[in-house]
């Protein structure tokens, strides 16, 4: 995949395993393309880029998934959970014997609910049949984000995420090397290797140092390329 922006000279390759990154020491052309990913608006955007797979032209807002704050990641993005309850329900429907057992579970809540002695007189009961997606939405199902972790071990399990749900879009966070050490930047890189995960970081400052899963393009105060 390649994202080509009209003010650098050559294409920005992004490949599965591998973080391409690109370091803008300049601060209004860091701001006016952290702006243009945020947009979505590809070509119409403040810096005007496409995305291409081959010889195709892929739609910006559906391509990447940018992240501006790291320190607040998605966790509840419709594409991702939509994705993996899509697959609960695939996986709820070909098993016949949870289906079954789940069913009897359910007519037996519904049972006992109505034996209470309320006192009433009209005829009252359950209209709805029990539905797996109602239910998982009721009961507050999602990530088991844990405030007590790491920004690590968050980030690491925010990849997972994004594994778990199939998703293939292109991971684009700005500055996060702000926020990792060497350390956790090469477990970082490991883990998103690992799990063949397209990310893409857009970062303010220069660094000097080399990782095997990363890929730099840096542009110095004056535009020039490196």
């Amino acid at each position: 995949m390649r994202l080509v922006f009209s003010g650098l000279e050559s294409p920005v390759e992004v490949m599965p395993g591998r973080c391409s990154t690109i370091e803008v020491e300049n601060q209004t052309l860091f701001t006016r393309i952290a702006q243009s990913l945020l947009s979505g608006e590809g070509r119409y955007a403040t810096e005007p880029f496409s995305i291409w797979e081959g010889e195709d032209e892929l739609r910006p807002k559906d391509t990447l998934l940018v992240i501006d704050n790291p320190l607040s990641l998605p966790w509840d993005d419709r594409v991702f959970m939509g994705s993996i309850v899509k697959r609960i329900e695939r996986e709820y429907l070909e098993d016949e014997d949870l289906r079954r057992a789940v069913e009897e579970l359910q007519r037996s809540i519904a049972t006992r609910m109505m034996s209470l002695e309320l006192g009433m007189n009209a005829d009252l009961g359950f209209s709805l049949e029990w539905d797996l997606k109602r239910y998982l939405k009721f009961m507050g199902f999602g990530v088991s984000y844990q405030g007590s972790k790491s920004f690590l071990d968050n980030l690491l399990n925010f990849l997972s995420l994004a594994l778990d749900s199939g998703d293939k879009r292109v991971i684009a966070f700005v500055n996060l090397k702000t926020f990792l050490s060497k350390n956790d930047f090469e477990t970082f890189l490991e883990q998103l290797s690992f799990l063949k995960t397209k990310v893409l970081l857009l970062e303010n400052k220069q660094d000097v140092n080399q990782y095997e899963y990363e890929q730099k393009r840096a542009i110095d105060l004056d535009f020039i390329e490196s």
